[in-house]
């Protein structure tokens, strides 16, 4: 009885659900899913490197008061005092600050496309979740229908069990492949909740999927990897990462140009000195540290992102040809199967005849219908496979998501 309830709660949250196309799914994952507001973080927190790059350094406020005394208990002024008041500013000089800001500029973009590759990764992930629910779904509905066909036979069956013509042990048979079909459908609709459950995950609430059309067409090798070279966002954002690093190395150099501090102060000293304003320059002077370990890990830094530069352009070119092969193959064995499906089903229908004027036995139809039924199960399962690895594809190559 538990059971029963916990099937049928099942089944109503699953009619419940709310549809919702690829389309509208994928839109729900880059704009609202937990991986939009991690990505958005990241991308406000490359902004606040940007910003910070662009800040002028602080003044400094001085004072200096010289000239007490210390007596016998008592502190007292001698009269020759010194006071100096001031403020002074420093400034970068050799273009730092801006190529401190051009590096974090550069920095904020390679975020940005890292942050929009990130996504379509998170969409490549959830292709898998909608299509196997499609899959799963299309697989439970086919044994809802055949259980009803099914339970017509099982109804003439009995009857002319009951008239003589059909012995108890080959009813008992049928029953019994009954119940073999009513163990699948449970499984596949438990199978179905699951993956709108792992739908849901991704998308903040439950819906079920849409059913995709079969509308595909099979694009050249050689277009794909061209796109995919020009609109991958893992390839600019190294791209971006390499600029940022060109404008890291430049700025590090530039520390071997001097930088200057303007200050100006007031000062009075003694009792007959007239105060006065000064201007005073300090000019720091770079011989020891001129940053030497900083560029030398910027420069290898360089070389070791042009070099995953190429490795990622490699990868993304394997990537894509097996991706596309897996794809073709998919969709020469749905055809295939679909070809045969026409065979399948006259040969179905001839046992069907052919065992109700008791021309073949009950086990020889029960064995047609279950590998009728796993004929079915494996041509919806390709169907989905083929439809996935086209999406797929397309994602590879720089499609928009």
């Amino acid at each position: 009885m538990l059971l029963l309830l916990v099937f049928l709660a099942l089944v109503w949250t699953c009619q419940a659900a709310e549809s919702i196309s690829l389309e509208d799914a994928v839109r729900i994952l880059k704009e609202r899913g937990y991986d939009r507001k991690i990505a958005d973080l990241e991308e406000k927190k490359a902004e606040g490197n940007l910003l910070q790059a662009g800040l002028f350094q602080n003044p400094n406020v001085y004072f200096n008061y010289t000239g007490l005394n210390f007596g016998k208990h008592i502190l007292y002024d001698t009269g020759n005092t010194l006071l100096a008041i001031g403020i002074s500013q420093p400034f970068e000089l050799g273009g730092k600050r801006q190529y401190r800001r051009l590096s974090a500029r550069f920095a904020l973009e390679a975020v940005q496309y890292q942050q929009r590759d990130y996504i379509r990764g998170v969409v490549r992930d959830f292709l898998n979740v909608y299509f196997q629910a499609l899959s799963d779904r299309a697989y439970a509905d086919y044994l809802k229908r055949d259980i009803e066909d099914f339970g017509k036979t099982l109804l003439i069956q009995t009857k002319r069990q009951e008239l003589g013509f059909l012995s108890l042990i080959d009813l008992l048979k049928l029953k019994l492949y009954k119940g073999e079909l009513e163990d699948a459908l449970e499984k596949a609709k438990t199978a179905y909740m699951k993956d709108l459950k792992d739908m849901a995950f991704y998308l903040g609430q439950q819906y079920e999927p849409v059913d995709v059309p079969e509308e595909v067409q099979e694009p050249a090798l050689e277009d794909l990897l061209r796109m995919a070279l020009e609109k991958r966002e893992n390839l600019k954002a190294l791209e971006k990462q390499i600029e940022s690093t060109d404008y890291q190395i430049k700025l590090l150099k530039s520390y071997s140009v001097p930088d200057i501090t303007i200050s100006v102060e007031y000062d009075a000293f003694g009792v007959q000195y007239k105060p006065g304003l000064g201007v005073g320059v300090s000019v720091s002077l770079p011989l020891f540290d001129k940053r030497q370990g900083d560029l030398l890990t910027a420069l290898a830094t360089k070389e070791q992102l042009l070099v995953l530069l190429e490795k990622n352009k490699s990868s993304l070119r394997t990537e894509i040809t097996k991706a596309f092969y897996d794809f073709r193959t998919n969709l020469q064995v749905y055809r295939s199967l679909q070809e045969r499906k026409k065979i399948m089903e006259d040969t179905l229908e001839r046992v069907k005849r052919a065992y109700a004027i008791g021309g073949i036995s009950t086990l020889d139809f029960i064995d047609t219908l279950r590998t009728y039924r796993s004929f079915m199960q494996s041509l919806l399962q390709a169907k989905y496979d083929m439809l996935l690895s086209y999406y797929y594809l397309k994602l590879l190559a720089g499609a928009e998501p």
